[in-house]
């Protein structure tokens, strides 16, 4: 008898169990282009079509831009950030010994901009296109709670960054690839000149060769992408590694579109 109701009590709390995990609720906030911005309360598990649905993301909403934001990548992404201000505190204090004063203004101008941009948590996908979303399995990822979706406005810009004279707001311009907004942007003498990082609206990265001996096929760069020059390596020797440039780079793409702020 004892056995049967140890048995019945045991099912009785699987199936309590069971009821509150599928009826647990989701909120997921909307934003930017969307009809209906805020939180959204879901049941269940929803995926991300569930949230653009019922967001129902705007016609003057510029999806390859949009961003998906996540708690749980917050604290990789806070380490990134930490450690990148640590390094340019690096070259700036190697650049003050070495007498480099031009060098040890411009880490602490990336610095302070570096250190101004929030830790956003945003997890790069191959598509947020709405109706992609709705027909391809793969890419309808599940949501958690506190996830924020972004779909912001078609921007007009592209940005150049990084070990430049002066940051760079560029009209966006045609089929017009990276060298021709660099050509723009007068570079720091602290700069590579051999390559850019390309930061895509969706936030893929990528280097692309600018100069003559490794110059990459002509591509066209997408409104609100942003170009990040990187410091040179004799700038950056003796001070920290060479993956810094890249770690900037990939720091930058977590910022949606619009969202890199105060400009060094």
């Amino acid at each position: 008898m004892r056995a049967w109701l140890s048995v019945i009590v045991a099912y009785g709390l699987v199936a309590t169990a069971a009821h509150a995990q599928s009826s647990q609720r989701v909120t997921v906030a909307a934003a930017g282009e969307v009809e209906h911005p805020g939180a959204i309360v879901f049941e269940g598990k929803p995926r991300l079509s569930d949230v653009v649905k019922a967001a129902q993301v705007g016609r003057n909403a510029y999806p390859v831009g949009a961003a998906w934001l996540r708690r749980s990548a917050q604290a990789e992404q806070t380490r990134l950030k930490t450690g990148l201000v640590y390094e340019l505190g690096l070259i700036g204090h190697k650049a003050v010994a070495d007498r480099r004063e031009s060098l040890a203004t411009l880490a602490q101008q990336m610095r302070d901009w570096i250190g101004q941009m929030p830790v956003t948590g945003r997890k790069v996908v191959r598509t947020l296109e709405p109706h992609a979303l709705q027909v391809s399995a793969p890419d309808n990822f599940p949501v958690a709670d506190g996830d924020r979706l972004i779909y912001p406005s078609r921007p007009q810009w592209v940005t150049v960054a990084g070990a430049v004279q002066q940051p760079c707001h560029l009209p966006h311009t045609g089929l017009a690839d990276a060298r021709q907004y660099l050509a723009q942007c007068a570079a720091s003498s602290f700069a590579n000149q051999d390559v850019v990082y390309v930061i895509e609206p969706d936030g893929e990265v990528f280097e692309q060769g600018v100069a003559l001996w490794n110059r990459s096929p002509p591509m066209a760069v997408a409104p609100g992408t942003v170009l990040y020059v990187p410091l040179g390596a004799r700038a950056i020797a003796h001070a920290v590694d060479e993956k810094f440039n890249r770690d900037m780079a990939d720091f930058l793409a977590t910022q949606p579109v619009g969202g890199l702020g105060t400009e060094p």
